[in-house]
């Protein structure tokens, strides 16, 4: 008996929207996932064909609907049937058998006709041609056959049927990339495959049977309303295109959706398909590329900078504002001037030529100089960044370069180095306004020191009454003389060092030296005006503290001046206490302290600066230099020691002073 192939009945009637199932699928695929297979159930059921799919031992794994009435079996009844023990007539059984056992033994999966008779539903048997594919599992070695039964008994030739397209069918339903949903006339869902579920988080069971306005926004539900009406006579504008929509997840979510809708009629019913693929990243990837060029137009037209785009040839393409302010040129040419304008044949400095062909072959560069720019008759000192511009591919799509025109900046440098010049002229003035200074001391200590002598010799002899015998009141005044021009050699001396140590070293004759020695004959130095004033002096140094090392006249002028600041700023019948330790460091800690009227917190940290006194007035009730303590300091430190103040005003003040021992 003659047989063919023949395609499912999925036509439309004329319809210019109409999907045909063989043409929608393309390609036979013989690996499915068997544990797929149930999901198939409802298509089968929808097709005008006797459909059976059995495994290696003939068992039914699946009939569909117009198979189940033929065969008189429920649902639940078919699976595990041996199809060719109960189906098929005693005489040709045998046939049956070896026929799929032959398909098995070669291995083919072209689909292969076996004619044969089919027992029914009231035990009579008809003749079939059965369209027989082999179908293997996507995940284990396991077989199966797809039978396409065809009844010859109501046509000359067997009803046409495509097994190709079923297979397909069944293979692609829930492993096409995209979301398939179909409903029939009403609107009701009857397929709702795997993608389905993940994209919209309902399961095939929540879905099926419900209208498809259950995945709309409620916004559109109302345009919905008559839709398929629309489609179904072919006027539909969406049906055959591609579209863009919202759609709604089963958790109340909204999200974007490229949506593709088919109409199909089986039978003269119809039935509508949609392709759905979610577009949520493709849109966020659009909304943030929309941001990022926004911004970067922003930047470029607002920049404070000169900024412009060439291509591959360094042919100018795109600037800004700012970069034709920079070059000088007429905003009215700009589009003849500036845009198409290559900079490697028009340029006449080498180096900015250099820089552009430097960032042309992908390396970065930059330009600093005067610009003699073509664009005007102006000179601009710029400052010009090249980066090279690189596409996804990696391909060189030419650079963009960032201006700064720093005409100010420059005039502001020369103006600094103007001023630098300026400023070491007046230093070196001032330096030798100093050298007169130390010059001028030096002579001042000179003339000073000559007459002192005498004066100091001739008040020596006459108190010690080697010149006669003095009155009480004359030996008073001489005492006055001799304490007087003291503190005048005192001031001399103090004018002295500072003199040396300005105009060079001054050279020390570091000698082994005992502590209470040098402490003793400074206090014996001052004894007479702490004798006038009533002072008590504590002394407190160790026999035992070792020697150090140091120059003995420098190191008593360090302790007479400390110790007669304490007698000069504490009040008669004050206390003053010197006291010597030895650290574990190695060193000498020497403490004056003084009971007397102490030293303000704002004055503290300036006491050893060079001729600062407390109260600088002309009415000041304490005398001095501002040397003193400037002077001590300065010894100290050369002696590789270190010298502070604390004190309290009102309370006291405590000097200390730090020496290595030797």
């Amino acid at each position: 008996m003659a047989t063919k192939k023949e395609r499912l009945d999925f036509s439309d009637e004329g319809s210019v929207n109409s999907l045909n199932v063989e043409n929608s699928v393309q390609g036979l695929a013989n690996k499915i996932p068997f544990k797929d297979i149930e999901r198939s159930q409802t298509f089968f059921d929808l097709l005008d064909s006797f459909i059976l799919l059995i495994d290696e031992n003939s068992h039914i794994i699946l009939a569909n609907k117009k198979a189940r009435n033929f065969l008189g079996f429920e649902d639940k009844e078919v699976a595990n049937i041996n199809f060719p023990e109960i189906c098929i007539p005693e005489d040709e059984k045998e046939n049956v058998l070896s026929f799929f056992s032959s398909i098995l033994s070669d291995g083919k999966v072209e689909s292969q006709v076996l004619e044969t008779s089919i027992i029914g539903l009231d035990g009579t048997s008809k003749s079939f041609s059965i369209n027989t594919s082999l179908l293997k599992d996507t995940f284990s070695s396991e077989k199966a056959f797809l039978l396409s039964c065809a009844a010859i008994s109501k046509q000359k030739e067997p009803e046409s049927h495509s097994l190709p397209a079923v297979a397909n069918i069944f293979t692609h339903l829930d492993s096409i990339p995209y979301s398939l949903i179909l409903s029939d006339y009403r609107g009701m869902i009857t397929f709702w495959n795997r993608n389905a579920s993940i994209l919209f988080g309902y399961e095939k069971s929540e879905v099926l049977g419900k209208p498809i306005s259950l995945i709309m926004p409620k916004r559109y539900r109302k345009a919905h309303e008559g839709w398929d009406e629309l489609i179904s006579i072919g006027k539909s504008p969406v049906v055959g295109k591609i579209i863009e929509v919202t759609g709604l997840r089963k958790n109340g979510t909204e999200f974007p959706i490229e949506l593709a809708i088919t109409t199909t009629r089986v039978k003269g019913e119809i039935f509508h398909g949609a392709f759905i693929n979610d577009i949520s990243k493709r849109k966020m990837k659009e909304r943030l590329m929309t941001i990022s060029k926004n911004k970067y137009r922003m930047i470029f037209e607002k920049s404070p900078l000169g900024i412009f785009h060439f291509d591959e040839r360094g042919v100018i393409t795109q600037c800004n504002e700012n970069f034709v302010k920079i070059v000088g040129a007429p905003e009215e040419t700009v589009i003849s001037a500036i845009m198409g304008f290559n900079m490697l044949e028009s340029f006449k400095d080498e180096s900015i030529k250099k820089a552009i062909q430097q960032v042309l072959a992908g390396i970065p560069a930059r330009y600093e100089d005067n610009f003699d720019s073509p664009f005007s008759n102006k000179v601009i000192p710029i400052k010009a960044e090249f980066s090279p511009v690189i596409s996804e591919e990696g391909k060189l799509m030419g650079g963009v370069c960032v201006v700064e025109d720093f005409t100010e900046r420059k005039a502001a440098e020369e103006a600094l180095n103007k001023y630098a010049e300026e400023l070491a002229r007046a230093n070196e003035e001032l330096k030798s306004l100093d050298r007169m200074k130390d010059e001028f001391l030096s002579n001042l200590r000179h003339e000073l020191t000559t007459p002192l002598i005498p004066i100091k010799g001739y008040s020596e002899l006459m108190f010690d009454g080697a010149l006669g015998e003095l009155s009480e009141k004359q030996h008073d005044a001489m005492e006055k003389i001799m304490l007087s021009s003291e503190r005048l050699k005192r001031l001399i001396d103090s004018l002295l060092y500072v003199s040396i140590t300005e105009g060079g070293s001054v050279d020390y004759t570091f000698l082994p030296l005992r502590m209470s020695e040098v402490i003793d004959s400074a206090i014996r130095d001052r004894s007479p005006e702490i004798a006038s004033k009533r002072h008590e002096i504590e002394r407190s140094i160790p026999s035992d503290i070792p020697l150090i090392e140091g120059d003995l006249e420098y190191l008593q002028e360090v302790f007479v001046n400390v110790i007669d600041n304490s007698v000069k700023f504490t009040q008669e019948d004050g206390k003053i206490e010197v006291s010597v330790v030895l650290q574990e460091d190695k060193k000498l800690h020497i403490k004056v302290s003084d009971n007397g009227i102490g030293i303000s917190e704002e004055n503290l940290p300036l006491i050893f600066n060079r001729f600062y006194q407390v109260d600088g007035s002309s009415t000041r009730k304490y005398g001095g230099n501002g040397l003193g303590l400037y002077i001590c300091k300065k010894i100290i430190v050369a002696h590789n020691g270190q010298m502070w103040a604390e004190s309290k005003e009102g309370v006291g003040t405590d000097i200390h002073i730090l020496l290595p021992v030797k």
